[in-house]
């Protein structure tokens, strides 16, 4: 299951379930649809994720690939346990902040604009 909503201006993509090679096409073509490229700020949500295979984790790389070339900052948020284990594993908190809540990346984002205003 793949929804979203936005919190004060920040696009909330809330991703669900296991992200696998089986529901990879299924998770990338709605994902596509919500055309996240038009937001600058960008909160995945991992609350109800269950597990990544290597590529679910492959599509989170691409999807962070996009939105920094667009300019954009991206954040994860609230993995499990084991999620967290594979996002490390692959060294992926080298390229985005994971924060253990939605309100964490939230006030994080916002604070991102108040440093742009000084």
């Amino acid at each position: 299951m793949v929804s979203y909503s936005m919190v004060d201006g920040i696009f909330v993509l809330q991703l669900a379930g296991e992200i696998n090679i089986n529901s990879l096409t299924e998770t990338r073509n709605k994902v596509e649809s919500f055309k996240i490229e038009a937001y600058d700020k960008i909160i995945i949500n991992l609350e109800k994720v269950s597990f990544f295979d290597s590529s679910g984790l492959g599509y989170l790389v691409v999807l962070i690939k996009q939105v920094k070339m667009n300019q954009g900052n991206i954040v994860f948020c609230s993995p499990n346990n084991l999620v967290r284990r594979l996002l490390n594993t692959i060294r992926i908190d080298k390229y985005v902040k994971i924060f253990d809540s939605q309100d964490e990346a939230v006030k994080y984002l916002q604070e991102l604009d108040g440093e742009a205003e000084e």
